[in-house]
């Protein structure tokens, strides 16, 4: 709800019997002289800034004050391992990375996933992440998979992997994080929030469905 700033002074004059002023749309005021001895003006900011902005300035003020909360039912649905035998490693070795882009992938999620633990307990940060999977898994799935799907080069998939996901969300943590004294994302943590999801069968970098 927007705050409300009520804003009241006098003005001289005298309205006569039966006459009134009203004024709702001033922010300020010098000479006024109606037909009225008091006016009540009430200001109504419009509401501003992000979700995302909200939540990164609520994470600083639940850190200063001790505010935790188990974690949402919505984020266990991404941290927690689907059904299946794969792990990330064997899922990139069937997408056709080569051993040294697997152990880059497996230090990124490592990396990603101490950061995310350190602050799983706030309520802010855990909306943060629930945001940020969620864009990952669907943007990965309208357009990254089509092209696994369809047999696009390893180097095309993880081209377009940059491009629709890492690039965009980089974009907006940066306009929204200015209140972000603690998470500080950035691309390594991004890349490892993808590979995270891939070892816990979110997303796929083969078209297992046609094997």
């Amino acid at each position: 709800m927007a705050a409300t700033n009520d804003i009241n002074y006098s003005v001289t004059g005298n309205p006569g019997q039966g006459n009134t002023f009203q004024q709702t749309d001033i922010q300020s005021a010098t000479n006024v002289n109606p037909a009225a001895t008091t006016v009540n003006n009430n200001f109504y900011p419009s509401p501003t800034g992000s979700r995302m902005e909200s939540y990164f300035a609520c994470l600083c003020k639940e850190i200063s004050e001790g505010v935790t909360a188990e974690i949402v039912e919505d984020l266990l649905n991404y941290t927690t391992r689907l059904d299946g035998t794969k792990g990330l490693e064997e899922k990139l070795t069937d997408g056709g990375f080569k051993q040294s882009n697997i152990a880059e992938a497996i230090r990124l999620k490592e990396m990603y996933a101490k950061r995310a633990t350190r602050f799983e307990c706030y309520p802010s940060a855990q909306q943060i992440n629930l945001d940020l999977f969620a864009r990952i898994k669907h943007e990965f799935d309208t357009y990254v998979m089509p092209l696994i799907e369809d047999g696009e080069s390893l180097s095309t998939v993880r081209r377009q992997t940059h491009e629709k996901i890492v690039v965009p969300i980089m974009n907006l943590l940066e306009s929204t994080g200015a209140a972000d004294q603690h998470l500080h994302y950035t691309e390594d943590h991004i890349y490892g929030m993808i590979y995270y999801l891939t070892g816990m069968c979110h997303l796929n970098w083969k078209d297992y469905d046609n094997v």
